[in-house]
């Protein structure tokens, strides 16, 4: 055999060593894809500690619930918002939390005042045992103090129970946020106001005539002194009031005493219609019914709230 033979002859073993390199890679490659694309995780729902309490929990639900679609993880008087899921491999999860937990903040630091808002970031580990079983550590205060425990999937009466809970609860919360939007939307408007008419000025710059404040749970009138107790949306415009009322110390010759809400079938005593932004009308209860025309109030300019403001801020430093 030639030289030149001997040359390409070893040219082609060197392209068909290289095609074949090329298709062994291409087949690695096709082998890892599924376990690149394994996304496993666990079922949603409440999970409990195998055992003879196992039904016990699952129906009291005192162990944990998960539901990472929703971004949620919870047990008894703690609960958590996940912000991140990383998979470590096929069936095993790193799960990162920002958590909210009852105890531990106050055994952190019991003279916390703001110990219910005080937020935590954990992590929990979760692993797949089999259909219905996985293993669980999670951090406290951020540290790994507990070993892992295992959790199994409750019975699907529990499950159930648990969908309608839920369910139910956020019917009720999208009602009240319903209501409570309708509640600040018939509200007047907190501040300063006065009776529309001559001098009206003067009684808006002297505070005396009617100030609101359902943000402090209080509407002083030109006569009374009122503690909100509760509040009713009657019509789209139209807030019904129970307060409890006491003259001022040095009431004018008009002055009116707001009736007890004790001796008042539904207990309303003060109602508001909003006119608009700037403008209410204010009915004091008479003999368990709320009579005539009412009072027409109008919003005082934006100079004096920036008084009775300063005024307030500066009574509440005085006290302190």
């Amino acid at each position: 055999m030639s030289l030149d033979e001997i040359r390409r002859s070893a040219s082609f073993v060197a392209v068909v060593v290289l095609l074949m390199s090329a298709t062994d890679l291409s087949a690695v490659g096709q082998e890892a894809s599924p376990i690149a694309a394994d996304k496993w995780r666990p079922k949603a729902g409440a999970y409990a500690e195998p055992g003879k309490n196992f039904q016990s929990n699952c129906d009291e639900g005192n162990d944990m619930t998960i539901d990472l679609g929703e971004n949620s993880v919870s047990g008894p008087e703690w609960g958590c918002k996940v912000r991140k899921i990383v998979d470590l491999a096929p069936g095993s999860l790193k799960v990162g939390m920002t958590c909210s937990d009852y105890n531990l903040a106050q055994n952190l630091n019991p003279r916390d005042r703001n110990w219910e808002n005080r937020q935590f970031n954990e992590v929990m580990f979760i692993k797949r045992v089999d259909e219905t079983t996985i293993s669980v550590q999670k951090s406290l205060n951020g540290k790994l103090k507990d070993t892992s425990w295992r959790a199994a999937y409750c019975p699907l009466a529990t499950q159930r129970a648990l969908a309608e809970a839920t369910l139910r609860a956020k019917v009720e919360a999208k009602q009240k946020a319903e209501q409570d939007r309708a509640l600040k939307e018939a509200h007047p408007r907190d501040g300063v106001y006065a009776a529309a008419g001559a001098e009206f000025e003067d009684r808006c710059a002297k505070f005396n005539d009617t100030v609101v404040a359902f943000a402090g749970k209080s509407i002083t009138t030109a006569s009374n002194i009122c503690k909100i107790e509760n509040t009713r949306v009657q019509l789209p415009d139209t807030v019904r009031i129970e307060a409890d009322c006491t003259l001022q110390s040095t009431p004018g010759p008009d002055a009116i005493s707001v009736q007890n809400p004790d001796t008042i079938q539904d207990r309303k005593n003060l109602m508001f219609k909003k006119i608009d932004d700037k403008t209410v009308i204010l009915w004091i209860i008479n003999n368990g019914h709320f009579t005539g025309d009412g009072r027409k109030l109008s919003y005082c300019s934006d100079q004096v709230q920036r008084a009775y403001a300063g005024q307030r801020r500066t009574g509440k430093q005085t006290k302190n």
